[in-house]
């Protein structure tokens, strides 16, 4: 069935039975909204942010003797605030619905979307606790030499600099949720035919490399965290993927 056939049968309310969907959306919405928004984003990541002081913590483009890490790139980016957009603005709407695609529309697929959001959150949010990682340093520059009103990006770079801490870098949420967003999209294109899908796919991966690519240029994270958010996603991805989508999607050898 492609995508087109299956939107279509969720509205008309044809694709699974109604105990089921409620089972299966119920689920999602305790794994996506409780669990992982609520406990393990708002509460846990909120006060991991606040263990440390400000000023403290690791900085990773300086390694071992002062010499920068990465050959010096974290330091050649420059500060584009432009790229708040990819950051914020489409950011949250691609998770968003992302999430209530899997949670609704293929809510039994969706359960392996929702186990990984709660993966990544609470293994970033322990190395947050023991590996604080800050870009203090790089905030201080940018904010001591900020003039109000210099520009709109600027000054809503700035805004989160001075409302969200430092910390809570090191693995970049921002990459391990996008990077599993279009994972989830990926594996879902593979089994789904027609174009709808893949177009799916192709979105998610040019939004996904926009979020994790204005991480650096707004100076909210180092190389190393997206490194470490895509491969943390893409391990637990895969894990939970395979292992829910096996059950609910015919091998090659049975579908012979």
């Amino acid at each position: 069935m492609s995508l087109r056939e299956k939107l279509k049968s969720f509205f008309q309310g044809q694709s699974l039975s109604r105990n089921i969907r409620i089972k299966f959306v119920i689920l999602n919405a305790i794994l996506m909204l409780v669990i992982f928004y609520v406990v393990l984003n708002k509460i846990a990541y909120d006060w991991t942010g606040t263990m440390y002081a400000e000023g403290t913590g690791f900085r990773l483009d300086i390694g071992l003797g002062g010499v920068e890490a990465f050959w010096g790139l974290d330091n050649l980016i420059p500060f584009v605030p432009a790229m708040e957009i990819f950051y914020e603005y489409i950011f949250y709407p691609f998770v968003i619905v992302t999430m209530c695609f899997f949670a609704f529309v293929e809510s039994k697929k969706g359960v392996a979307l929702g186990w990984s959001l709660v993966l990544i959150n609470l293994v970033a949010v322990l190395i947050y606790i023991v590996f604080p990682v800050s870009t203090y340093w790089w905030r201080d520059a940018i904010t001591h030499s900020y003039v109000v009103g210099t520009d709109f990006w600027t000054d809503q770079i700035v805004k989160i600099f001075n409302n969200d801490p430092s910390f809570n870098c090191f693995p970049s949420l921002h990459a391990a949720v996008s990077t599993i967003c279009f994972y989830a999209f990926y594996r879902y294109a593979r089994i789904t035919p027609g174009k709808g899908a893949k177009i799916m796919a192709g979105l998610s991966l040019v939004f996904a490399t926009g979020i994790i690519l204005s991480t650096m240029f707004v100076k909210q994270h180092y190389i190393a965290d997206e490194i470490s958010g895509i491969v943390l996603a893409w391990i637990v991805g895969k894990l939970f993927f395979d292992h829910f989508w096996r059950s609910i999607i015919p091998s090659p050898r049975r579908e012979q």
